[in-house]
């Protein structure tokens, strides 16, 4: 599983590489392919996702990334969406493979629960992430 893991992230970001070229107008594609990916890598872990959530959840995450800016800029657009898509599709990855290995196998029917489970673990490996930051600085 984990080398599909791999191949989905990996073709999601040279996707987002291949339209990153287009300044101003990549932003919003690359966020697509950021929603493909998750609902790919949904199917990867076999659990059900609920209407919305690939588009629900990229928000989420986008909250507290930056990549926007760079995105719009020739050449360093490139490199800003394959840095962003794997960024967010490891954290993403990591987050539900937390969440399947809690879960019994009832839960992993249940699209809401799953995906309130993913958003807590995000939100958590943010915090987690934020205080090692804080502590460095230290």
């Amino acid at each position: 599983m984990l080398e599909n893991v791999r191949e989905c992230i990996d073709s999601h970001a040279k996707q987002a590489v291949a339209v990153s070229f287009i300044p101003f107008i990549s932003v919003p594609i690359v966020y697509g392919v950021c929603a493909k990916m998750i609902v790919a890598l949904d199917k990867i872990f076999g659990i059900p996702t609920e209407t919305g959530w690939d588009s629900e959840i990229v928000s989420d995450i986008l909250a507290g990334v930056v990549a926007a800016p760079a995105l719009a800029i020739p050449l360093l657009g490139a490199g800003a969406a394959s840095i962003y898509i794997k960024s967010i599709g490891e954290n993403y990855a990591r987050a539900v493979a937390a969440v399947v290995s809690r879960a019994t196998a009832d839960e992993l029917t249940d699209g809401a629960f799953i995906a309130r489970r993913v958003k807590e673990e995000l939100h958590d490996a943010h915090a987690r992430r934020r205080e090692k930051r804080v502590k460095k600085e230290m």
